[in-house]
Formats: C-alpha cells, sequence, structure tokens
C-alpha cells in the first residue's frame, strides 16, 4: 500500500479540482447535431429514390429499393465514407441528371436514361470510374443489407433453426 505524504494528497487534490473545471457539456457535445447540412437535400433524395426503385423495382414478391429506403442508405455512405473526388463525382452526375429535368420524365423515359447511364458505365474505359457504378452497388448493397431486401428480396431462413440432419434435395437454389 502506498504510504500518503503531503506531496502524494496535493498532487490527487490537484487532479480532482481540475477534473471539476471541466464543463460536463464539452462530454455530451457528440451527443448533439452540430454536423452541417446534408449535401443530399431533399432534391437529391428524390432523385435517388427514383434511381434506385428503377435500378431493383417492387415486384409481386418482394418491395423495391424505395421501400427498403435504400436512397436514404447511399447519401449516407457517399456523405459519410466516400473521398472528396468519389463524392463530388456523384453529386456532378446527379446534377446533371437534376439539369436535364429527370424528376419531371416519363416513367419509360426515366427507365431509358437509366439503362442508358447503365451501357456507359459498363462500357466505360476512362481511368475515372462513373458515378453510375457507384450508384448501381450502393443501391445492391442497400437493399440486400436492409430487412425488406433479406426477409423478402432473398430466401429468408432464420438462424438458429433446428439441425435436420438429412435433408433431400431437390436442385432449389438457397438465394435468389
Amino acid at each position: 500500500m502506498e504510504k500518503i505524504d503531503r506531496r502524494n494528497a496535493l498532487g490527487i487534490l490537484a487532479r480532482w479540482s481540475a477534473g471539476s473545471f471541466i464543463p460536463f457539456s464539452w462530454l455530451l457535445e457528440g451527443c448533439t447535431d452540430n454536423s452541417n447540412p446534408s449535401l443530399f437535400n431533399e432534391e437529391y433524395q428524390l432523385l435517388l429514390a427514383d434511381i434506385v426503385e428503377i435500378i431493383l423495382p417492387e415486384t409481386a414478391a418482394s418491395p423495391g429499393a424505395k421501400e427498403a429506403n435504400v436512397h436514404h442508405f447511399i447519401a449516407l455512405i457517399a456523405e459519410d465514407c466516400y473521398g472528396i473526388a468519389r463524392k463530388d463525382r456523384i453529386l456532378v452526375g446527379l446534377n446533371q441528371l437534376l439539369g436535364d429535368g429527370f424528376l419531371d420524365y416519363s416513367s419509360e423515359k426515366k427507365y431509358e436514361v437509366i439503362e442508358q447511364l447503365d451501357v456507359e458505365a459498363t462500357a466505360a474505359t476512362h481511368k475515372i470510374p462513373h458515378y453510375f457504378k457507384d450508384l448501381k452497388s450502393l443501391t445492391q448493397w442497400g437493399y440486400f443489407s436492409s430487412k425488406p431486401g433479406i426477409m423478402e428480396g432473398l430466401r429468408y431462413n432464420p438462424i438458429p433453426g433446428y439441425y435436420k440432419g438429412c435433408v433431400p434435395y431437390n436442385g432449389e437454389i438457397a438465394w435468389y
């Protein structure tokens, strides 16, 4: 056991005193939302919602990417995880679509534009990848990691289940 003398007592008192000068609001600063407004504003969200619904539409068997809120996922990942150059490339592409009046197009015209973007992105031989590749891969990632995507889009098999050692194979696939 350590002997407490005057020097140790003053050191302990100094540390406790210094701790009392730290404002507790500073400790809770991470809990407040002082962040800048999102780059992906409401207009971008509407545009992304249309794009993701064209990439993964709603069917009779499963909900679409829009219902799974994939457009919010894309904005979150692009804003928080992507570097400036990649984020800017996506924003420039979205601005081009907005400038062309994509939101006012008919459903058929929107589908044609997205189909053309997919062709351009797949055939791109540039050193800089096409922004639509990012949007498409983020749509797939967001959808198949969302609850509607997993439970209704894929063949959901909850784990843990019971073990059945001998099950006849009937040729059906586990995932769609």
